[in-house]
């Protein structure tokens, strides 16, 4: 991308409405002061996404009546679509909402469990619940049912998967970079370090550079063609944005493995030097950006992860 092709973007990027796109376009695009970005990401506590997701809570403090269900539009999935977005980690009303996923009973092997009907934990969730509640400063101490769960669910090959129950051989990117997110927060938000926590995320960075981020480590195949599809929000499904978006946020070096996912990114620019909207399944409160158009989203996505690995 040209200089001139960036900053022709970032023109169309500020000229959203929406603070939250804002924000993280004057935060990681333009490297604004801290204290003028700042103003920006209070503001969405009062206009755009944010705050209509924020109207939508209701008195018991989920979405739906119900942590997990309907996808998207259950406690879990707001939560995680607001962290994505942004969202200032001091209201009250959420930072209750995230330790309240905390609440549900632990699984047989540890871990929350929010279902009634499964005895064992999802691996997936608790990477994600970890993610929120990193977000929102959550008591270290509260927290540790959930990291004690993940550090014994590492797999041999240094990733994890949800069905390490179900005779799994190997790791799922789908679970690890949702895991891998999770302790990447904690550590960062919560300013926890350890080494223990410090080596699983090594071995969970390195399970996904050995697969050069969509590979298989076996055939040298591609292993789904959906990791080249860029829904945002993101939810529980890996794809090569949203890992190398990860990367840069928490300031992965650079490691020559990701060069093929760079240079798919980069290739699935459209001709106007945008990147498109992509849907996904699932009920929602409404719809940011249609499939198929010009996305503001993914365009600031692909561009800061381009920018720092450039």
């Amino acid at each position: 991308m040209t200089q001139e092709e960036k900053q022709r973007n970032i023109s169309w990027l500020l000229e959203s409405t929406d603070p939250a796109l804002l924000h993280q376009t004057h935060c990681d695009l333009l490297h604004t002061p801290v204290e003028e970005y700042r103003k920006l990401q209070e503001a969405t506590l009062e206009t755009g996404w944010i705050m209509e997701l924020l109207q939508r809570q209701l008195p018991d403090g989920t979405w739906s009546h119900d942590v997990y269900n309907p996808k998207w539009t259950c406690a879990h999935y707001v939560l995680y679509e607001l962290i994505q977005l942004g969202v200032p980690d001091h209201p009250e009303k959420l930072r209750l909402a995230a330790r309240q996923l905390l609440s549900y009973p632990l699984g047989a092997d540890g871990g929350i469990n929010y279902a009634h009907t499964v005895r064992y934990s999802d691996v997936c969730i608790n990477g994600m619940i970890l993610s929120i509640n990193a977000h929102f400063k959550t008591e270290p101490s509260l927290l540790k049912p959930v990291l004690d769960f993940l550090m014994k669910t590492i797999m041999p090959d240094g990733g994890w998967n949800c069905a390490y129950l179900q005779d799994a051989v190997h790791s799922s990117l789908h679970t690890t970079i949702s895991v891998l997110e999770g302790l990447l927060a904690y550590r960062g938000s919560i300013g926890a370090d350890s080494p223990t926590i410090n080596l699983a995320i090594e071995k969970g960075l390195e399970f996904i550079l050995m697969h050069q981020l969509y590979l298989s480590d076996h055939t040298g195949e591609v292993i789904k063609d959906e990791f080249f599809r860029f829904p945002f929000p993101v939810r529980w499904k890996y794809d090569i944005l949203r890992c190398l978006d990860l990367f840069q946020r928490y300031r992965i070096p650079y490691d020559p493995r990701m060069r093929l996912a760079l240079d798919r990114i980069e290739a699935s620019r459209l001709k106007s030097g945008r990147w498109r909207a992509v849907s996904q399944p699932g009920k929602t409160f409404f719809i940011v950006e249609k499939n198929g158009v010009e996305s503001r989203w993914n365009t600031l996505r692909a561009m800061r992860v381009l920018d720092y690995y450039h």
